[in-house]
């Protein structure tokens, strides 16, 4: 079986790349100088990258080039070109990271359908929260000898929200 040129290219730099000869964030050369390095037609040496692409070893940005990706990390989730530093959580993403989080995220949903309130955390929030959670968060304040009610108390969705609703109350 004959294995095409672009192919055998294709081939030699995911090995590279999956052996750790071309480490993650290395800017590869631009498609002309594929193109003329490896005497290939300008919309083959695309296609090479746009393979490896496909195979999530490489990602492209526009303007500024093609790079390794940082294989520790699912694709497409905006830390292609970054390691993230020992014991760090990112925040923003719904979905797990790394490997060990597949297995806590699958052990808190099922504690969160055992508790038997499944039905109403896949739903949205009231505005301001739950009365019996808003309350819960009265009763540990007053604890903390600050007189506060249920009625004073909302539960936001984040800090963004709980300040942006701090700010239209204030003003």
């Amino acid at each position: 079986m004959v294995v095409s040129r672009y192919k055998q290219i294709v081939d030699a730099l995911a090995a590279d790349i999956r052996e750790n000869r071309i480490p993650p964030g290395t800017r590869l050369p631009t498609h002309r100088k594929l193109a003329r390095s490896h005497r290939l037609a300008l919309a083959t040496a695309s296609r090479v990258y746009a393979e490896l692409e496909a195979m999530g070893l490489v990602v492209g940005e526009i303007g500024r080039g093609t790079f390794v990706r940082d294989q520790s990390f699912p694709r497409a989730i905006g830390l292609d070109l970054r390691s993230a530093a020992h014991a760090t959580f990112a925040l923003s993403f719904n979905e797990p990271v790394m490997a060990a989080q597949t297995e806590l995220l699958r052990s808190a949903l099922r504690s969160l359908s055992a508790a038997g309130d499944l039905e109403a955390i896949l739903h949205y929030l009231p505005y301001g929260g739950r009365l019996h959670e808003r309350t819960i968060v009265a009763r540990h304040l007053r604890r903390r000898d600050l007189k506060v009610f249920p009625s004073q108390v909302m539960i936001v969705n984040g800090a963004q929200h709980g300040l942006a609703v701090t700010a239209m109350g204030l003003l």
